[in-house]
């Protein structure tokens, strides 16, 4: 009996048997298997659980054979060896591989009111390790600069991006879209970066000592753009106040276009020799950082020249007294800085001299500064027994162009060429006139006065932009150019 059953059980075995190798395919669940699969499984509630290893052991296998499939624990993926490398099994060669990223937020903020520029941390994971491009679009425009810090990214890491944009840019939304791939795969993201909006001062018309704080359309956010139009001008009626001044403007960030034209005012020369000349007022005067796009002209005031002045008594020889009176006036610095006073005083029986007013300053960049007054004049001096010329020549200092100093004289006043002529009756011969140099005599005369008129000081130019220790994009410098006219500084 036990023979008979191990007969059978043998018999059945070899019948199985042969009939799986008569099929050539193996079904689980299913007595159908298709007939292009050598093994086929159904099932509605199980899966097929593959060999799961982690990279280092995946790695550690000897001569996987091709087409050997695994799951990678490491990087929770599917992957195959096609010979060459492990690769996912949705990759077609070696040099492809998978990207995503991570961001801690998808909506980012820029306030111009506290800043203008911004860090974006995130970081990407590549599958593969032998290398990654990164690149990024946006909308931002030319005002702004974006940046990847990529550091040294290979696969997979931190990167930063730095926006740094400005108060020019438009206000809203902009789009920053990343680009990453390795091979043939690609992964694409997509972050929205909010810049708040300025405040809009547009000057449309003339103005004189314009306060950008006092404008009704500043708001107080802390970031203001003022645009100044083509033909406008932005002018001072003293040289003592500033064109353009931003006010009580403090912890702002500030732009200024400017397509017309901001002109500081010139100084006044003084009425009287021996005082100082008045400065060429300032264009622009600033109490926050601020950036200039500037397509018109920006010129400080131009500073005054001295004054020549003077009354003097001059004994000559003890025979006769002559008094001087002497001015020339300074000229005023551009635009419209008034020439000086010429001085004149005391009383004299005998006066001699001359008193002229300093020329006073163009007004548009294309008129001449308040030049210096050179005048000589030649006086006679009729007496029977002395007769002569004392020639008086005064030289005033002019006012500066736009942003220039005023200038001295380095003789302001001057006698020489004057000469006395002294008559003797000689018997037999007649009258003779002996010429007699007095130049020399009068020039310690001339030193006295001269020594006033250096002591005093000429006016220096106007600011183009006093920065006042403030943030701007334009360099400390003195310019003469064509767009800007007067020293850049602190």
């Amino acid at each position: 009996m036990f023979n008979v059953r191990r007969l059978v059980f043998i018999w059945s075995l070899t019948v199985c048997s042969l009939s799986i190798l008569a099929q050539n395919n193996v079904g689980i669940n299913t007595n159908t298997p298709d007939s292009s699969a050598i093994l086929h499984l159904e099932s509605n509630d199980k899966g097929l659980l593959l060999p799961r290893l982690s990279i280092t052991e995946r790695n550690n296998m000897v001569n996987p054979a091709t087409g050997l499939i695994i799951y990678n624990t490491t990087d929770s993926i599917v992957e195959q060896y096609n010979g060459v490398c492990w690769v996912p099994t949705y990759s077609e060669n070696c040099a492809d591989c998978s990207v995503s990223y991570s961001f801690g937020q998808t909506n980012y903020q820029i306030d111009r009111a506290n800043a203008l520029s911004m860090t974006v941390p995130f970081s990407v994971t590549s599958s593969n390790q032998s290398g990654l491009s990164l690149s990024v679009l946006h909308d931002f425009s030319e005002e702004s600069n974006v940046v990847m810090n990529l550091d040294s990214l290979q696969s997979s890491g931190n990167v930063s991006m730095e926006i740094q944009t400005s108060v020019f840019e438009d206000s809203g939304a902009h789009v920053v879209t990343f680009f990453s791939g390795c091979g043939s795969s690609m992964a694409i993201h997509a972050i929205e970066i909010n810049v708040s909006p300025c405040d809009q001062v547009v000057v449309s018309a003339d103005q004189l000592n314009f306060d950008v704080s006092a404008d009704p359309a500043v708001s107080g956010n802390n970031c203001v753009v003022v645009t100044i139009l083509e033909n406008v001008g932005i002018r001072s009626i003293e040289d003592t106040i500033p064109a353009f001044t931003t006010g009580t403007l403090s912890n702002t960030n500030l732009g200024i276009l400017n397509y017309g034209y901001v002109y500081g005012d010139g100084g006044d020369a003084p009425e009287l020799m021996g005082e100082d000349a008045d400065n060429g007022g300032d264009a622009i005067h600033l109490t926050c950082d601020t950036e200039i796009r500037n397509h018109g002209m920006i010129y400080g005031g131009g500073g005054a020249g001295l004054t020549v002045g003077a009354f003097e008594s001059i004994d000559i020889g003890g025979v006769f007294t002559v008094c001087l009176a002497i001015g020339a006036g300074g000229g005023g610095g551009m635009p419209q800085g008034l020439g000086g006073l010429s001085a004149s005083g005391g009383s004299c029986s005998t006066v001699i001299g001359f008193w002229e007013q300093g020329n006073t300053a163009g007004v548009e960049y294309d008129d001449d500064e308040g030049e210096a007054v050179n005048r000589s004049e030649t006086f006679s001096i009729p007496t029977p027994v002395v007769s002569g010329n004392i020639v008086i020549t005064a030289n005033s200092g002019g006012g500066g162009d736009f942003g220039e100093d005023g200038t001295t004289s380095s003789q302001p006043i001057d006698f020489s060429g004057s000469e006395l002529g002294i008559t003797v009756s000689i018997p037999f011969i007649g009258d003779v006139t002996v010429p007699i140099p007095i130049g020399p005599l009068l020039n310690p005369i001339a030193n006295t006065i001269n020594s006033q008129f250096n002591g005093a000081v000429t006016g220096t130019g106007g600011y183009a932009i006093r920065h006042n220790g403030n943030t701007v994009n334009v360099p400390d410098d003195n310019y003469q150019t064509y767009w800007i006219r007067g020293r850049v500084g602190n």
